[in-house]
């Protein structure tokens, strides 16, 4: 009899399938027609409750039920303080866009259409929601079940495939498209070698924070 408690490679891939395609749906559907709709504080507020029940609140639920299947423990991921000194260099990393932008111009320019209010969704709960979900579940799933760059790899794609809406509903053209898979492909690598190396949630999510506050208010 198989223990209900253990996370089967065909669980998780129900879980893959449900999960991208509720957010699919999402982005594609209920979005345009409703969330459209909604502006300001309200808007911010909307999109990232849903975002909260979509992704972070069943992840959490499910680290904790297959915990005996995590590669990391949901409490050592959630109190292992990072060793910022020696971690530096993967937060150096992050600001190398900024930098060169600056090294280039001279200078830095805000975005034209930045809003303040974007900040709450795009940088605040998307590090949050996303880390947890990508990071802190997924990848900690995989760990116990391939080796460490197979893992990596795998959550990149996965990383890169439930963006694929989002681009879709924008709008990209071709360019922006392949360049936009290339830039997630790299930072999901990045976060996810930020959590192995650290063991830590919170480092992942703050360089997601961090890069998400910098392409939301610079243009670089």
């Amino acid at each position: 009899m198989i223990d209900p408690r253990r996370l089967t490679p065909q669980k998780l891939v129900i879980y893959l399938l449900v999960f991208f395609s509720v957010w699919s749906v999402r982005e594609l559907v209920i979005r345009p027609v409703f969330l459209n709709s909604l502006d300001g504080l309200a808007f911010q507020f909307v999109e990232s409750a849903i975002k909260l029940l979509v992704w972070t609140v069943p992840a959490l639920l499910l680290i904790k039920y297959y915990e005996s299947d995590m590669w990391i423990s949901r409490n050592e991921m959630f109190t292992t303080k990072p060793k910022w000194f020696t971690d530096a260099p993967i937060l150096l990393v992050i600001f190398a866009p900024l930098l060169r932008t600056l090294f280039l111009t001279g200078g830095l320019t805000i975005c034209p259409d930045f809003q303040p209010l974007t900040l709450i969704g795009a940088v605040l709960f998307v590090g949050i929601t996303e880390e947890v979900v990508f990071r802190g579940f997924l990848l900690n799933a995989l760990l116990k079940k391939l080796k460490l760059w197979p893992a990596i790899a795998v959550n990149e794609i996965l990383f890169v495939l439930i963006h694929f809406p989002i681009w879709i509903y924008a709008g990209h053209d071709f360019r922006t498209f392949l360049s936009s898979i290339v830039a997630v492909f790299f930072l999901g690598g990045l976060f996810s070698f930020s959590f192995v190396k650290t063991r830590s949630i919170f480092v992942p999510i703050a360089l997601h924070m961090i890069w998400n506050l910098l392409v939301t208010l610079f243009a670089v």
